[in-house]
């Protein structure tokens, strides 16, 4: 009975190509889309590490308050009383406790990612980053290792050799994929460390985005992350993990464990704390798909797509159920037959839960076709989707998890698009459809007009979100920056990772200003140790002596003299740099706008002294005030202190050229001019407004991808008030027909079609608006200078489902106004 349920229905589809193209295609569109979202989720969150026995990793977090002064991740904290703290870092002194002391494991390892470091290989420099490993790394984690060997304990000592693991992407990029890479030498930050081994192409790494190329021991952590300690306890910046022993209980690696971790954290507590129930409590969280703490907040974005995508994929099928009733109100006489001649109840919701099955596969196969194509474009927005920056890597192959998703959701769409027209075949009044051939279906009409009710209603939702994140982005547009962007070239360069020390580091960067500011088209030029917006982000306290505020937390940054000039940051009161600020006990100092209101309340500050720590600083200027960091900063203002160059030694330091012209023509020049003093540094050159869209690249691309979903789903609202209108005129064509051979005009009966679809948009706009302003609390964080509830969106939002509707409505009423009143009388 199935197969012939099943083949009568794909007969019924082929006899109407336009209906079933358009369904399919609907359908595919809000399928396609969930599998795309599901795939990101399963790679985020779901899918295991490509690893052996996945099922025995777990990941240590710990609970409790944090002790004393101390840093997690280098993030500098203090003891804040009874708050507690989930973390997932431990300091190398505690970790190596647990890895000599503890039991009931076969491996306990531990590892952090290192800063992006400079890589110098076969005489091609770029930058990269890397994962600090313990010795036990890979037997802990169970890799498999491509060619060569992994890094095993005694690599993991001061006295070794330094060695290095590359991943696949590292072997095809600095050594062409050569057989022979095993053996050969690599320079990062300078130091030479020869390569024993290859990943495989698979490969992926514990934390989730899979940003290392270079697995280094822990031992050589001082190369590559400076700011961290081996030898301190108050450093918690390693992530650990462990592997259990087969057959033995979890709860005994957890209380061994636990026993050794209070006796660390215990240690590190004031004397006069009091222990409460909860404190330092050790957890062994599974750790099949790597840190979880790492893993929460992408998944919490995955988790948000999924939701706008399921209510795209709600709205499409609203719209499929709409068009099916309209097509079985025309198949009511053929349905009558049917079960006049014996068929049951259950046959005819069989039937056409037949039909919607054959459909919803179609458009799932059609769907998961479109998210294969769209793979590799959904793979460039991840980073920008999940709040990280571009090194951010995920596979989103389609696995077997992915396939189940796609065939639930087929299951479940069919449910949702053929329960409801299959029960009202089955409700059929076979007397009054069996003496007709004309088209009635009242009830079909009724609950019609409900779906397009509640399409409209889920639209809403889309648009108002979609037009609090346009209106977001317009404000972080017109943020004040304090300084001018427009033509403003960009480069950084890093000559500390590449081997160079003061002082002649710092006459590197003098030269490289100079040849700089000689190329044609340059008008100024300048450097600092960072940029106002897209860099770093770097803080200290500053104490001002008999003032009120005697810590004041500012932002800092080193710069050359022609750095205010060259960016339009203009001068208040003082002066800049010049060359009599130089090495001393005094460090000369330029201060913005907000640092003055804070320290002087209004007073000049110029000749008045401040501390950062022992240095004494004078004040020799005031430049006004200058969006830091981000653009979403723009609103809070942070006071600056600006030091120079020839006071502050600079690391690494960011090159800015004011350009006559596009700033784009400049940069080969750029890229020439410092590959002629130093092919092997590095260079990575922008403008400043493509750094200022990259602090905002997340906001951007919520909105575009809010405006095509809320596109999709305007279209199919729009169908389904078209399909709605289409079907009611085919119901009252002898009521029409009616009105006008007694005089109606044209103009009335279109305007009767289309008052009755603004009254259906207008119900939907009353149901959306309360939905509208609860789902709009999910988008609140990535709103700036608006509110969730702007009533100004509000409006907007349901003028242009209105406008959707009438237009939507349009040729129905045409049609409807264009009747010959004879032939609908006949037709009557």
């Amino acid at each position: 009975m199935l197969w012939q349920d099943m083949k009568y229905a794909w007969r019924a589809l082929a006899r109407s190509p336009i209906f079933t193209a358009v369904a399919v295609l609907s359908l595919a569109v809000g399928i396609g889309v969930n599998i795309a979202l599901f795939s990101t989720l399963n790679a985020v969150l779901l899918r295991d590490l490509p690893v052996r026995a996945p099922h025995e990793l777990r990941v240590l977090h710990w609970i409790g308050p944090v002790p004393q002064r101390y840093s997690i991740a280098g993030e500098e904290m203090r003891y804040i009383g009874r708050r507690l703290l989930r973390c997932g870092e431990f300091s190398y002194p505690m970790y190596c406790t647990l890895r000599d002391e503890g039991e009931g494991f076969s491996e306990i390892f531990a590892f952090a990612p290192t800063d992006p470091f400079t890589v110098v290989a076969r005489r091609m420099a770029s930058r990269a980053e890397g994962l600090l490993v313990t010795g036990n790394f890979f037997a802990g984690y169970k890799a498999p290792i491509l060619a060569g060997r992994p890094i095993l304990p005694d690599d993991d000592h001061p006295a070794a050799q330094p060695v290095t693991v590359i991943t696949y992407r590292a072997w095809q990029q600095y050594f062409g994929q050569d057989p022979n890479v095993i053996g050969e030498t690599v320079m990062l930050n300078g130091d030479s460390y020869t390569v024993v081994g290859v990943l495989p192409r698979d490969h992926a790494g514990p934390f989730i985005g899979d940003k290392a190329d270079f697995y280094i021991p822990l031992c050589f952590q001082s190369r590559l992350r400076l700011e961290l300690s081996l030898a301190s306890s108050h450093h918690y910046w390693l992530v650990t993990m462990l592997r259990l022993r087969p057959g033995t209980p979890e709860i005994e690696a957890r209380e061994s464990l636990e026993r050794l971790w209070r006796r660390h954290a215990i240690e590190l507590l004031p004397e006069d704390t009091v222990l409460e129930p909860g404190f330092f409590d050790l957890q062994l969280v599974d750790g099949r798909h790597g840190p979880v703490l790492h893993r929460q907040g992408r998944g919490t974005m995955a988790l948000l797509l999924m939701k706008i995508g399921g209510l795209l994929l709600l709205i499409a099928c609203a719209n499929l159920a709409g068009l099916l009733l309209a097509r079985n109100a025309a198949r009511e006489h053929e349905t009558a037959v049917r079960a006049a001649l014996g068929a049951g109840w259950w046959r005819l919701v069989h039937q056409s839960l037949a039909e919607s099955l054959s459909l919803s596969f179609a458009g799932a196969m059609l769907g998961l076709f479109l998210a294969w194509l769209g793979r590799a474009v959904l793979q460039s927005l991840l980073p920008a989707l999940l709040y990280t920056d571009e090194g951010f890597r995920i596979n989103l192959w389609t696995d077997v998890r992915v396939l189940a998703f796609t065939l639930g959701l087929t299951v479940a769409t069919a449910l949702l698009v053929g329960l409801l027209p299959g029960f009202l075949d089955a409700r059929l009044d076979l007397g009054g459809r069996l003496g007709s051939t004309r088209v009635r279906g009242a009830p079909r009409a009724r609950l019609g007009k409900a779906l397009v009710v509640m399409q409209i209603a889920l639209s809403l939702t889309l648009v108002v979100g979609t037009g609090l994140l346009l209106r977001s982005l317009v404000n972080l547009y017109g943020v004040e920056l304090g300084f001018n962007p427009d033509n403003l070239v960009v480069c950084h360069l890093n000559a500390a990772q590449a081997g160079y020390e003061d002082p002649r580091r710092s006459r590197l960067y003098e030269n490289v200003d100079q040849s700089l500011a000689a190329l044609p088209g340059v008008r100024s030029t300048a450097f600092a140790d960072q940029c106002h917006i897209g860099a770093g982000w770097g803080t200290h306290f500053v104490s001002v002596p008999d003032r009120s505020i005697q810590r004041l937390q500012t932002t800092y940054m080193t710069v050359s003299d022609a750095f205010f000039e060259t960016l339009g940051i203009p001068l208040l009161l003082g002066r800049t740099f010049n060359n009599l600020d130089g090495p001393g006990p005094v460090r000369a100092a330029v201060v913005n706008e907000a640092f003055c209101q804070s320290a002087f309340a209004g007073e000049n500050p110029v000749g008045r002294s401040f501390k950062v720590g022992d240095q004494d600083c004078q004040i020799v200027g005031v430049c006004g005030n200058a969006t830091y960091y981000t653009l979403e900063t723009g609103t809070h203002i942070w006071p600056i202190t600006y030091f120079s160059c020839r006071q502050v030694p600079m690391p690494e330091v960011w090159f800015m050229m004011r350009a006559a012209g596009p700033p784009q023509t400049l940069m080969p020049a750029v890229h020439r001019t410092v590959a002629a003093l130093d092919p092997l540094i590095p260079l990575t050159v922008t403008t400043q407004a493509d750094l200022c869209d990259a602090t905002i690249a997340t906001e951007r691309m919520y909105a575009a991808l809010g405006i095509g979903l809320t596109i999709l789903a305007v279209a199919l609202s729009c169908m389904g008030v078209y399909g709605l209108m289409a079907h009611n005129v085919a119901l009252r064509m002898g009521e029409i027909g009616i009105r006008m051979a007694l005089g109606a005009r044209p103009q009335d009966v279109s305007r009767t079609i289309l008052r009755e679809a603004v009254l259906l948009a207008g119900a939907g706009a009353g149901i959306g608006i309360p939905l509208a302003l609860i789902a709009v609390r999910i988008i609140r964080s990535f709103l700036y200078e608006i509110k969730p509830y702007d009533p100004l969106t509000l409006i907007a939002a349901v003028v242009v489902l209105l406008v959707a509707a009438v237009l939507a409505a349009w040729i129905p009423a045409r049609r409807a106004a264009r009747l010959d009143p004879i032939e609908a009388l006949q037709c009557e």
